[in-house]
């Protein structure tokens, strides 16, 4: 692992230092607060440990969070809050641990780098492959598009980026599971990326639990009249079609009870329709912890929400003031989402068929099978 350490009084950083690289591959870099822009971009820290405060609270005092902000910002990585002063603001990162400067606090720094090891590493992890799948992409286009690079109006429009963009997403995409199977909750998109909704889209009433399955709905209508085009113009839906959501008790025959695991039988039989994805006009929706819980979407049961319902902006005011919204927690990819409008269509667009002779329609398919009837 490698670990930057951030701090105005070299003593004490050195110090720190030979602790860390006590650590068996562990690499340990220090410095002031200047110059940390090209130091993220050079070193590439797993972690960080940071001094807060720069000289005493009068000499320059918002150093620190400049530089925590940077580390945020241009280089996401886990961050160590070390300080002799009482920390009580709350920080605008998910992996922030504090731990308070003093005699012998160097070896609870270490203590908390073990502690988030395993996540720095992974998060080494993805900036790597990102890297890997850019210069594949770059090298992919550029011959490519050579002809398109070489003109004036293809440099205005940012052919190359766009190009590159969409190879590394794909890219990304194809390797995301190392050649295995996805897991069932790589479906999500958590946080949402587009502005509008899509169909497939998960929405939860801003004032219940995630784990409420009876809280979320799916949305089910198509995507292009869901979308808020240029102009200020409308979408083209008045309201917005949704699925509610229940727990899953059953899924075709096979009972599904809390806690109780399913024979080989059952199990054979449930694994069947989770390939499929739906069963008796349910579509099971996997557990996402912390968004989405274990559920299933009743095609049968629907609802028509207004758009007023539903929040697509952070700062949307409503929920800060109590109001029973919807908001939307996951979208869906690509090709899950079409399993969605394909399920959907199944249980509803299924043209209807008056009664007939089943029998006798049989009956003259094994007749022309047997060559009874030739002319």
């Amino acid at each position: 692992m490698r670990v930057l350490i951030i701090d105005d009084d070299e003593a004490v950083r050195r110090s720190l230092r030979t602790t860390i690289e006590e650590v068996d591959d562990w690499e340990a870099r220090d410095q002031g607060f200047d110059g940390l822009g090209e130091t993220l971009k050079g070193f590439r820290p797993d972690a960080v440990v940071l001094d807060l405060v720069k000289g005493g609270v009068t000499e320059e005092p918002d150093a620190g969070n400049r530089s925590f902000e940077q580390i945020r910002d241009r280089w996401f990585c886990p961050v160590i809050v070390w300080s002799a002063f009482e920390e009580q603001q709350e920080f605008d990162h998910p992996l922030v641990e504090k731990v308070s400067k003093g005699k012998d606090k160097d070896v609870e720094v270490v203590r908390c780098l073990e502690k988030i090891q395993s996540t720095a590493l992974m998060i080494r992890d993805v900036h790597r492959q990102f890297d890997v799948r850019i210069r594949e992409a770059l090298r992919d286009s550029v011959p490519a598009l050579r002809d398109q690079i070489g003109s004036s109006a293809a440099r205005d429009d940012a052919v190359l980026p766009r190009a590159v963009r969409r190879l590394v997403a794909a890219r990304m995409d194809t390797g995301a599971s190392g050649g295995g199977p996805l897991k069932a909750w790589e479906r999500f998109v958590v946080p949402p990326l587009m502005p509008h909704l899509l169909s497939a889209d998960l929405l939860r009433l801003s004032d219940s639990a995630w784990t409420d399955p009876e809280a979320f709905r799916l949305v089910l209508t198509p995507s292009c009249d869901l979308v808020q085009h240029g102009g200020g113009q409308q979408p083209r839906a008045e309201r917005i079609l949704v699925a509610c959501c229940e727990p899953i008790r059953r899924l075709g025959n096979v009972e599904v009870k809390p806690g109780v695991r399913p024979g080989s039988k059952p199990k054979e039989k449930l694994k069947s329709i989770l390939t499929e994805g739906i069963a008796d006009g349910l579509v099971p929706i996997p557990r996402f912890v912390g968004h989405v819980p274990a559920m299933a979407a009743n095609l049968k049961r629907l609802e028509l929400l207004d758009w007023d319902d539903v929040r697509l902006e952070e700062d949307d005011g409503r929920v800060a003031a109590g109001e029973a919204v919807f908001e939307r927690v996951a979208s869906t990819d690509s090709p899950f989402r079409e399993l969605v409008v394909w399920a959907y269509l199944r249980v509803t667009g299924r043209p209807g068929a008056p009664e007939f002779d089943v029998d006798g329609w049989l009956d003259d398919i094994s007749d022309a099978t047997d060559g009874v009837g030739r002319p």
